[in-house]
């Protein structure tokens, strides 16, 4: 059945972000426009309404160009939305928006809720936009603008958090760029993760912000996220497989880093879209945890979601959340934040 039909009692809670920025490395990711809607394209037929819980938008099937498949965490059933904007294209997430990139680079924002749809400048308005490069473009532009001053090390993960740019890289740093300020060309080193807390063995690493009201204020800080595998340079990629998580707070204010051994009542959601974290007061979404989906692509091709899961902190161990089949040579399953 169509979502519209399962979810019109639930409610959205979380608001998108405010920047949109724009990473090519090995994948894409995006923080969204809160004013997006205002100058999008409608489109006649709407999915209604999505669960306020994080659902999983499965790989595309090559017979189906007008359906997508959802996977729903709040009762861990599948429903069918209209995107046939998506179908054959590149696509990933973030902040409930997703990001599409056609084979003419032909790139596009749509709401999988209202399908409405924002056209950005085409990739190919990137200066050397098939080699490892970092930019930003505003609604309305005609180009992206590329960032190159203070790059360094191939992006992990990146993310808008508290008005700025914060992306992870392969040599361990935390770098941070203002696209709303005089220098929203430059990027700056903001911290290296400590060497004691260096993992060579891991197969991604992530980024999100993490705000924490106390008594007299709220602490801000950076969650990096480490995902430890049991890869061996010998064998095939298709034998890897998550064996745990480490987690690291940077904290914004102090300049301090420090282990994360507990998330108390917040999960994370990692993978091949854009990280985030959620707190559920119904206890629907284990709380304490990590939810993950494969981000290794080549292999969707053959076995698909191969190497999902939610990795507990407490204990160490990993459930699955889905454990269907999703097979695709174009997309693996991606998280849908709620917005």
């Amino acid at each position: 059945m169509e979502c519209s039909a399962m979810l019109l009692t639930e409610l959205s809670d979380v608001v998108a972000h405010k920047s949109i920025n724009f990473n090519k490395d090995d994948h894409l990711s995006l923080s969204l426009s809160s004013t997006a809607v205002q100058v999008a394209t409608e489109v006649p037929y709407s999915n209604g309404l999505f669960s306020r819980l994080p659902s999983l938008l499965l790989a595309e099937k090559i017979e189906d160009r007008e359906f997508r498949e959802l996977y729903l965490l709040s009762d861990k059933t599948i429903c069918k939305i209209r995107l046939p904007e998506t179908y054959g294209k590149f696509c990933t997430s973030s902040f409930g928006w997703l990001l599409t990139v056609g084979d003419d680079t032909d790139t596009k924002l749509i709401n999988p809720l209202s399908r409405e749809t924002i056209n950005l400048p085409k990739l190919e308005t990137f200066p050397n936009f098939l080699k490892s490069s970092l930019g930003f473009c505003r609604i309305g532009d005609d180009k992206w603008t590329p960032i190159e001053t203070g790059w360094g090390g191939r992006i992990s993960d990146i993310t808008c958090y508290d008005g700025r740019v914060y992306y992870f890289d392969s040599n361990f740093h935390i770098r941070s760029c203002d696209v709303y300020g005089e220098d929203n060309m430059v990027i700056v080193d903001v911290s290296r993760l400590p060497k004691e807390y260096h993992a060579y063995d891991n197969i991604g690493a992530y980024v999100l912000g993490l705000d924490d009201d106390d008594d007299d204020d709220t602490r801000k800080r950076l969650l990096v996220v480490i995902r430890e595998t049991n890869f061996d340079v010998l064998a095939d990629f298709e034998t890897c497989k998550t064996t745990s998580f480490r987690v690291y707070e940077f904290d914004l204010q102090s300049k301090r880093w420090s282990k994360v051994n507990d998330l108390g009542n917040k999960t994370l959601f990692v993978g091949y879209s854009s990280s985030f974290w959620i707190q559920d007061a119904l206890g629907v979404i284990k709380a304490n945890c990590i939810y993950f989906t494969d981000d290794i692509l080549y292999r969707y091709s053959k076995n698909g979601a191969a190497d999902m899961g939610i990795y507990h902190m407490s204990g160490g161990t990993i459930e699955p959340h889905f454990t269907g089949e999703s097979v695709s040579k174009v997309l693996p399953p991606i998280w849908i934040q709620p917005i």
